[in-house]
Order: structure tokens, then C-alpha cells, then sequence
């Protein structure tokens, strides 16, 4: 070596004639074990003149010149530490090139940090264990990750674990309150995490919130996010929430907002047309029970309700014009309305003002009778139904199923995973050994003649 003290070594190794060296010893250091020597040989194919040179002044001229610049760092470990650099080669590329960041285990600390995040969604899986899998699989395509990334740009801060972890608390903090009654999304948002809108889908925590939900609750694989929501018991809006509804009744007796209810019911009923009611309105105290000698009927597609209600106002049922009409008490002459329908549409998967309609016109011991699509997804809703409400089939069985798949109907193919229809359990095993749907439409004249007369 020709230069044999400290400040030289350190001058030539930060010359730019040795960047190639310094380059090549610092990959080697992540992995090298802190304090021992360096061996093997570095390789520079094909180097000018001065590399040559610059290299010569490190550690002497070589033994043999070629077109590779060849240097072995055993030979260079021995020089420096007998000499000038005691503490070896590692020690010296850090000294003039700075510390090396061992990014591998930057990796390996981070992934071990952001596993230990997801772990605190614990509690939800223990109670839900279907978001057990689908969490893991989620986390692991680094959704968690971008997630906390937009909060973190939301906040004004560096995305890292630590926001990452007080989304998934806060996701935990929202499950304590699930499944939920009714609550209005906002009312939970506020009461839960102090921010009313905290999780709208326009925050990174709702957007989290809502696809854990869907997961926890098992919701339809193509279902809106008020549908999500619904499924937990938590209704999005009062306004967004809402029932499509015929001859409905409007409450007698009732004041402010449930006597503007009652009235817009009885108007409607009068004129025997359908009457969309909000969750707001539904719950206003306008809405009149059945009584326990009645039925309502509920339908999943609106054209039914469309049916009903041309052949009402043609002239089915019983109600004479003008009964009901403002000035009238919604029970006054309510003999003129005996066997006039009532029908309540879920439009597909019922919402909770479609849920919660229906039990106030049970409350009284009303018989509620149902009918659906005669396909899985319509078996899954009419369970859902019966979870909440209980009711007998309307031409929902296996021989109403049978006579609607005639040759004369049209041929549709089942789809989706298969269900069960606990009300008539050879209903699912027909469906599926004949594997055709029969969407409501198809039978919707015969269900309005059932209402009309």
C-alpha cells in the first residue's frame, strides 16, 4: 500500500476513481457480520486508466494487469488493519461514505410492525369469523396500508403504523355497537369516535368501516353501501332510507310530524296509489298497526305494486272515493275499507325503513305473507325478512315454483350460490334440480289478482 496514513486512505477512498469500490463493498454490508473481515473479490470490467490507478494507490499495483480490475478484499482487510484502519474495510467505506441502511430488515421491521396492526382487529374476528380470512387476504394485497395512507394525507402527516393502527381501533370501537337497531350512521359516528362524519364513504375510516361490515355481516357481493350498513342495523340516512308502500294506513289522533305522515297515508290511500314513506316518516308515529284480523303483503319487485295499485283504483277492493280524504279520520267508516290490500315492496334487499314498517303493521298480531324472486338471491332476502318479521309464503313454494317454470315461461338460468327456503324446504331442492329462476314479474298478475277482486 502506498499510502500509509488515515487522512490519505480516507481522501483516496472518497475519490471519484474508487466510487466503483466503495459501491461494491457497501451491498456487501447488510448482510456482513459487524466486526469481521470482508473476503471475496470485487470485480471492475473493463476500467479506465485512472481507476486503475486510483486503486494501485490504495493497495499497490496488482500481479497481473487484464482488462478486469480484480481486487481482493482479504488482501485490502490485511493492509488496513495492519496499517492505517485497524478497524477494516467496513469501517472505512462507512467513515467516508456514510452509515448503510440495511433496507431488508427496514422490511422485515415494518411488515412486522404493520402485522401487529392488523392483529388488533381480534376482537371483530372473534365475533365474526367470516372477517377472519377476508382480512388477511385484504391486508396482504396492502390495502390497510393505502387506507392509512390517505388518512395520513387527510391529516397532514406521514402515512406509518401508527395511523394504521388508530383506524383499525377505531373500526373495533364501531363494532362494539353492532349489530345496531336503526341508529342513524351519523348519530353512531358521534357517539362512537366524537365526529359525526367520521365514517362517511368520503373518509379513509368509512371506506374501511363499511368493507369490514360487508365482510362481518356477509353482505351480497354487489351490494351498495347503504345495503352494507342496512345489513349491520345502521341506516345511513333518515331521508336515504325508505319504503314503497300501498293502502297503508295513516294513525289517528297523532300530532306534528306524525300527523303530516298520517295524512300523506291516507291521502294516498284514498287515491289508491303507492306512497314512498322515509325512514323519518316511518318512525314519526303516523304510521297505523293492522289490526290482528288483517294481512300485509309484501312483494320484492315494484312492479307488482304497480299492478295492485291500476287494478285498486279500476275498481277492486271495496273503498268507496272520497273515504279517507282530508277532514276524515283514518278510521272513520274503516268498514268500507275491509278488504282493501296491503303491500309493502322491499325493492330487493329491504331497507330499514321497509324493515321497521313492517313491524309496526304487525305489532298488533297482523299476518304477514310474502313473495319474492324465485331465485338465490330471493331466498336469502326472504330469510332476511324472516329473521326480522315473521311471515308465511305468498305463492312462495315448491308448487307455486313449479307451475311458474312451465313451457310457457321463460327460461332463465340460476346463478350464484345456492340457498335454502326453510319455510318449504323442497322449494330450494326443486330450484336446483330444475336450475331455472322465475323473476316476480313473471307471476305479478296473478299476486295483484290475489290483492284485487
Amino acid at each position: 500500500m502506498v499510502r500509509e496514513d488515515r487522512g490519505s486512505v480516507e481522501r483516496l477512498l472518497r475519490a471519484p476513481e474508487l466510487a466503483w469500490f466503495v459501491d461494491r463493498i457497501r451491498n456487501r454490508l447488510p448482510g456482513a457480520v459487524a466486526g469481521e473481515p470482508l473476503s471475496g473479490t470485487v470485480r471492475l470490467p473493463h476500467p479506465t486508466p485512472q481507476q486503475r490507478t486510483a486503486m494501485a494507490d490504495l493497495i499497490g499495483r496488482p500481479r497481473r494487469s487484464g482488462v478486469t480490475l480484480s481486487v481482493k478484499l482479504d488482501d485490502v482487510e490485511t493492509m488496513l488493519r495492519r496499517g492505517p484502519w485497524p478497524a477494516g474495510l467496513a469501517d472505512l467505506v462507512v467513515s467516508v461514505s456514510g452509515p448503510v441502511v440495511d433496507r431488508s430488515a427496514q422490511r422485515r421491521a415494518d411488515d412486522a410492525r404493520w402485522a401487529a396492526v392488523a392483529q388488533r382487529i381480534a376482537p371483530v374476528v372473534e365475533r365474526f369469523p367470516a372477517v377472519g380470512p377476508w382480512w388477511e387476504s385484504w391486508c396482504a394485497a396492502g390495502k390497510l396500508k393505502r387506507v392509512a395512507q390517505s388518512e395520513a394525507r387527510r391529516m397532514g402527516r406521514d402515512a406509518d403504523a401508527a395511523v394504521g393502527a388508530g383506524l383499525v381501533e377505531a373500526v373495533v370501537a364501531v363494532f362494539d355497537d353492532l349489530p345496531a337497531d336503526g341508529v342513524l350512521l351519523a348519530m353512531l359516528a358521534r357517539r362512537v369516535l366524537g365526529d359525526a362524519h367520521a365514517l362517511d364513504q368520503a373518509r379513509p375510516l368509512g371506506r374501511l368501516t363499511s368493507a369490514v361490515v360487508a365482510a362481518a355481516f356477509e353482505s351480497a357481493a354487489d351490494a351498495s353501501t347503504r345495503e352494507v350498513w342496512g345489513d349491520a342495523g345502521v341506516v345511513m340516512s333518515g331521508l336515504s332510507s325508505t319504503a314503497l308502500c300501498l293502502g297503508v294506513r295513516g294513525r289517528a289522533g297523532v300530532a306534528d310530524h306524525a300527523a303530516a305522515t298520517s295524512a300523506a297515508l291516507e291521502a294516498m290511500r284514498a287515491a289508491r296509489s303507492p306512497l314512498v314513506l322515509t325512514l323519518d316518516q316511518v318512525r314519526s308515529g303516523g304510521v297505523d298497526p293492522l289490526g290482528a284480523h288483517e294481512s300485509v303483503h309484501v312483494c320484492e319487485n315494484p312492479s307488482v305494486v304497480d299492478l295492485v295499485s291500476e287494478g285498486w283504483r279500476r275498481g277492486g277492493g271495496v273503498a268507496r272515493a272520497g273515504d279517507g280524504q282530508a277532514g276524515a279520520g283514518p278510521a272513520d267508516d274503516e268498514e268500507a275499507w275491509a278488504g282493501s290490500p296491503v303491500l309493502v315492496c322491499t325493492e330487493g334487499q329491504p331497507s330499514s325503513a321497509v324493515m321497521e314498517v313492517l313491524a309496526i303493521l304487525t305489532s298488533r298480531g297482523a299476518r304477514c305473507r310474502y313473495h319474492g324472486d324465485f331465485d338465490w338471491a330471493g331466498l336469502r332476502i326472504a330469510q332476511f325478512v324472516a329473521s326480522k318479521v315473521p311471515w308465511s309464503p305468498w305463492r312462495y313454494g315448491v308448487q307455486d315454483y313449479l307451475e311458474a317454470i312451465g313451457p310457457d315461461a321463460p327460461s332463465i338460468g340460476l346463478s350464484d350460490d345456492r340457498a335454502e327456503s326453510a319455510w318449504d324446504p323442497a322449494l330450494s331442492v326443486a330450484m336446483a334440480e330444475h336450475g331455472l329462476a322465475v323473476e316476480e314479474e313473471a307471476v305479478a298478475a296473478l299476486l295483484a289478482e290475489d290483492l284485487v277482486r
